[in-house]
């Protein structure tokens, strides 16, 4: 199972695409959302998220940022994104 999540920076869209985990640091502590999670918003830290896909990860650092679950999706929101390698 799978499901939309799109990663914005202020600037531009960074990924778009489906995956079947996120997981970042936010202000409450450690953060998994999995296919299925209830809508929520979470206060990100300065801090790696990570999405898992189907063939692998990727791992992004976003700056000042928000997480929205919505139904059907996520989507994070950052002042700055980098993609780490």
């Amino acid at each position: 199972m799978a499901m939309e999540c799109k990663i914005l920076s202020g600037e531009r869209e960074v990924f778009s695409g489906e995956v079947t985990g996120l997981f970042a640091r936010a202000a409450e502590g450690w953060v998994g959302i999995l296919p299925g999670h209830a809508p929520a918003v979470f206060a990100l830290l300065d801090a790696p998220v990570r999405v898992k896909l189907r063939e692998g990860q990727r791992t992004f650092r976003v700056k000042a940022g928000l997480i929205e679950v919505r139904k059907g999706g996520t989507v994070v929101f950052g002042d700055e994104v980098v993609e780490l390698a």
